[in-house]
């Protein structure tokens, strides 16, 4: 019942800030569809298969831009109208309130911890879809020297 869950909203958030980033209306079920795909990938790898949390993001954001790529190869559209609205599931913003809210509490210890694991998500997704990037312009290049 969890990973049905956890699908729904995943899709759900890409698709309506697919519509809130006013993508063409034709995109709206695809850019659902690369953010729910990567969402599932990452918590398939961090629940699943036990990976570290930092591991399962950086996985699942390589899956979101190989996929991104792909659908702006198919629906002829950049990639970006797929990647922004895909990677909304990734951002940390329940771990963000919770160092804001400890912070706001006075409390020393708690938010440079999570402030730190913040960072270190951010810095995994951005490598991510940095690795999926080179990923498709190699497949693509030997591609056509083929």
């Amino acid at each position: 019942m969890d990973w049905l869950i956890n699908l729904i909203f995943s899709f759900t958030a890409s698709y309506f800030f697919a519509v809130l980033f006013d993508s063409p209306k034709r995109l709206f079920l695809p850019s659902g569809f690369v953010g729910a795909a990567a969402w599932m990938t990452s918590e398939s790898l961090i629940k699943l298969l036990h990976f570290p949390q930092i591991y399962g993001y950086f996985f699942g954001s390589i899956i979101l831009g190989v996929m991104c790529h792909m659908m702006a190869r198919i629906y002829k559209e950049p990639s970006n109208l797929f990647m922004i609205p895909g990677i909304i599931p990734f951002v940390p913003g329940g771990l963000a309130y919770d160092a804001a809210m400890k912070m706001v509490m006075e409390q020393t210890s708690g938010p440079v911890e999570i402030i730190l694991e913040i960072t270190l998500l951010a810095g995994a997704i951005a490598s991510g879809l940095l690795c999926s990037d080179y990923i498709f312009k190699l497949a693509v290049n030997k591609q056509f020297d083929e």
